[in-house]
């Protein structure tokens, strides 16, 4: 964003914040509401928020690959990544074919039907026996990652609907996520690059943001031993129809 004032400073570092809650485990949905939120307050979406993000998030990414180093489930990374390769070049070619009104709109229906999907998510995955993917299954739910995670930066509920049904161990399926996205994040480089949604200002403003990551860090594993995730994601989710709904409308 240039020439940000004081109070796009404050939502740009609430944002970085809420990326770091996100990464210690705390308000799950937390993710949703931070592409629709910068993209509302952006003129310029692919710069102002999805290039600006997307440095924030592989700055993640590889802070926790040094974490959860060969933790993941190799099986799992291998039928998801070549899908998500597909939805990423799907989703370049409607980024550099999209005009910016119309990017908000849908980085709005795509928020909504995402928030939909985490509300519901306990009542779809009621399932006793382990879910056992297959590789087609593994292709099409990558491409949706991939697509997704190209348009908005939400690539997270497809993997955990993909992911938790298979009743992985907690620091597997944390270790899986981690490899997915730090595979899929890197592989956003390029197209971002090409279609010059990385500017001197928001990779400078990206640097500034990074310690609020830490510090999101911090207050999520604060908050992941004394409050109770529950009411915060539920504020959460309520922010995110209401920015969904306000992208619509514009």
């Amino acid at each position: 964003m240039n020439d940000p004032n004081l109070f796009t400073w404050l939502i740009l570092y609430a944002c970085a914040a809420l990326i770091g809650i996100t990464k210690a485990g705390f308000g799950g949905g937390t993710g949703l509401l931070i592409t629709p939120l910068l993209a509302m307050m952006s003129q310029n979406v692919k710069t102002e928020a999805l290039g600006l993000m997307l440095p924030l998030l592989f700055a993640t990414d590889v802070f926790s690959m040094f974490y959860y180093w060969r933790k993941w489930d190799t099986k799992n990374v291998i039928r998801l990544v070549p899908g998500a390769l597909v939805g990423i070049l799907i989703g370049s070619f409607i980024l550099q074919n999209l005009e910016t009104l119309y990017l908000k709109k849908l980085i709005g229906i795509i928020a909504l039907g995402f928030a939909i999907l985490q509300i519901t998510r306990d009542y779809i995955l009621k399932n006793e026996s382990a879910y056992r993917p297959t590789w087609w299954h593994g292709l099409g739910a990558g491409a949706g990652i991939g697509l997704t995670s190209t348009l908005a930066h939400i690539g997270g509920p497809i993997t955990m609907m993909f992911l938790l049904p298979q009743k992985l161990p907690n620091r597997t399926f944390v270790g899986t996520t981690t490899a997915l996205f730090f595979c899929v994040n890197l592989a956003k480089f390029p197209p971002y690059l090409l279609q010059g949604m990385f500017t001197s200002t928001n990779v400078t403003q990206a640097l500034m943001l990074l310690p609020m990551i830490l510090i999101g860090v911090l207050i999520g594993i604060l908050l992941n031993r004394r409050v109770s995730g529950k009411w915060f994601t539920r504020i959460i989710l309520a922010l995110v129809f209401i920015t969904g709904i306000r992208l619509l409308l514009l």
